[in-house]
């Protein structure tokens, strides 16, 4: 599967055929880990890999984005239970970040440090990051969570070129407990 920025504004074509060659991509990681992983990384990361149109913009809907927060949990999931028992200080998580959810992506965070500098608040200029509070994104989407994955949602405001500030959800699942 590849990713595929699109810069016209038609509507995606062949969603069900889309959501299913996601499905297929998020099986195929049963019984693997990634080998090229190493401690002098901080961490190794794969993007969901779908037509940007699929997963944010004004064709797509929540129902969709669901879907594709599952495949991208169940394939994280997958990698968890491959990872061997000497890498167990590793931590195996996925990412969806919105409104941007094409950035969403599945890590490996082989540094506990560069994982809590990820994850917990934490003030820098120009941007504050906190943790939300008070909502669970797989309630909402009706996210099923695997033995052993949590969920943890942090709330970032940054500000574009122009100066404008904008937010960033990134929720966190997996071994983020």
């Amino acid at each position: 599967m590849t990713r595929r920025i699109c810069l016209t504004n038609k509507k995606l074509r062949g969603k069900k055929r889309r959501l299913r060659a996601l499905e297929a991509w998020s099986k195929s990681f049963l019984d693997y880990f990634p080998e090229q992983i190493t401690e002098d990384k901080r961490y190794w990361n794969i993007k969901i890999p779908v037509d940007i149109r699929l997963v944010q913009g004004k064709y797509t809907d929540q129902i969709t984005q669901a879907q594709c927060a599952q495949y991208l949990i169940n394939a994280t999931y997958q990698i968890y239970q491959a990872k061997p028992s000497n890498l167990k200080h590793f931590r195996v998580t996925c990412v969806i970040c919105l409104p941007d959810m094409f950035t969403s992506e599945i890590c490996i965070y082989t540094s506990e440090e560069y994982f809590k500098y990820q994850t917990e608040a934490w003030d820098r200029e120009p941007e504050k990051l906190d943790t939300t509070l008070n909502r669970s994104l797989s309630k909402e989407w009706e996210l099923i969570l695997p033995q052993g994955f949590c969920e943890k949602g942090v709330l970032r405001n940054n500000f574009d070129l122009e100066d404008k500030e904008y937010f960033v959800e990134r929720w966190y699942f997996g071994e983020v407990g």
